[in-house]
């Protein structure tokens, strides 16, 4: 065996060695504790570190930056400000605002967009950190209600709304898509599309629209809608609620017609669809990965319940007693959260919810397989990228 071969041996042994020994770094959440501060920690409660704590009230919904460095959150005391903390460093940057922040999504270049309380109804506001501090405000849009959603580049958002008009903001300019929004809350902006609901003469269609307003429908909807898309934008778990459920069109059905009082998941390709339930759910939220989708209903009881739901049906996982402030600000908004703050476990193998469990209350990580595990007091819960 010649010399150079054998180096060569060696150098594929070691790196052999190497990739079967590295360990993965655990995966963190974030958490407001039981005294209102923020806290990191692994997903078994372990290595818990205070990110940020004050005896002027409690922190709301941290979230993090879609690489993991930053945490953002605002202060519930006598002064409104927005809390952006460096993980690493353990530097906190703040920002005095004139009324309470009380709902942050990032952008994956680590912008920060904020909602907060106006004049004229609601302000998108955006900053970022930079030199240490974080930069003023600026307004990109107001109104009431408002609901928004990052393009994929992170360089611009869509909104909707007051309900009736969908625009598209390039961070420095806004205009109309010149699309008539149908009943629904949060667009969703994903690779294959902007994820909306458009009105049309006798019902609503879900649509994929470019950033040039160009509509494609995917499928008809009757009554109100809330949606969640997926990663990839290629599944999309739709719910509408209508009380005539007999309720058709007079035009000729094109489109695939989803069923309302349930939820279903639609494919945006070719409008097939499939019934996850049949009655009306709280919420729902996709997998990162594997396209499991978590879903909240009420039991008898009462009680709350998550089962996971995968092309194979739907399987009950806990039940459970919600944190209350879980239900009034979380569930209601569940599909505007989709998009800033995870249950999921980035590899998909846990969830993670405020709650009680068998009469202990606290934050708990249940794994997709096995028994669930009680991490910390605390009343809210997002887990890393």
């Amino acid at each position: 065996m010649s010399m150079r071969l054998s180096i060569l041996l060696v150098a594929v042994v070691l790196l052999l060695g190497a990739c079967t020994t590295a360990t993965q770094e655990p995966a963190r959440l974030v958490i407001v504790d039981g005294d209102g501060a923020i806290v990191t920690m692994d997903e078994d409660g372990a290595n818990p570190v205070t990110v940020a704590e004050s005896d002027l009230g409690s922190f709301f919904q941290p979230v993090w930056s879609p690489d993991g460095n930053f945490i953002a959150s605002s202060l519930s005391a006598t002064e409104s400000s927005i809390h952006v903390a460096n993980v690493a460093s353990g530097m906190t940057y703040s920002l005095a605002t004139d009324s309470f922040p009380f709902y942050f999504s990032w952008a994956p270049t680590n912008q920060l967009a904020i909602l907060r309380n106006g004049e004229n109804g609601l302000r998108l506001d955006t900053t970022s950190v930079g030199n240490e501090a974080l930069e003023d405000l600026e307004t990109l849009e107001t109104g009431q209600p408002l609901y928004y959603s990052w393009s994929p580049d992170g360089l611009a958002l869509i909104a909707h709304i007051g309900g009736d008009q969908l625009v598209l903001n390039d961070l420095a300019t806004s205009a109309s898509l010149g699309v008539s929004p149908g009943f629904f809350q949060a667009p969703r902006w994903t690779e294959e599309g902007i994820i909306a609901m458009e009105q049309g003469e006798s019902e609503q269609r879900l649509v994929l629209v470019t950033t040039e307003g160009e509509s494609t429908p995917i499928a008809t909807v009757t009554g109100p809608a809330t949606f969640v898309a997926n990663g990839d934008g290629s599944l999309v778990a739709v719910q509408s609620v209508n009380q005539d459920q007999n309720a058709t069109s007079a035009a000729f059905q094109q489109l695939p017609r989803l069923p309302a009082n349930r939820l279903v998941v639609v494919n945006t390709g070719n409008g097939e669809h499939q019934a996850v339930t049949t009655e009306p759910v709280l919420a729902y939220s996709w997998s990162p990965v594997d396209d499991h989708l978590l879903v909240l209903d009420i039991v008898p009881g009462p009680q709350a319940r998550w089962s996971v739901w995968t092309d194979e049906g739907l399987e009950e996982v806990i039940r459970f007693d919600p944190e209350p402030s879980f239900i009034t600000q979380f569930v209601p908004f569940f599909d505007q959260y989709a998009q800033s703050a995870s249950l999921w476990a980035p590899d998909g193998s846990a969830f993670a919810f405020p709650g009680s469990v068998d009469g202990e209350s606290g934050i708990w990580v249940h794994p997709i397989e096995g028994d669930p595990t009680r991490i910390s007091a605390g009343t809210w819960v997002s887990w890393a990228p």
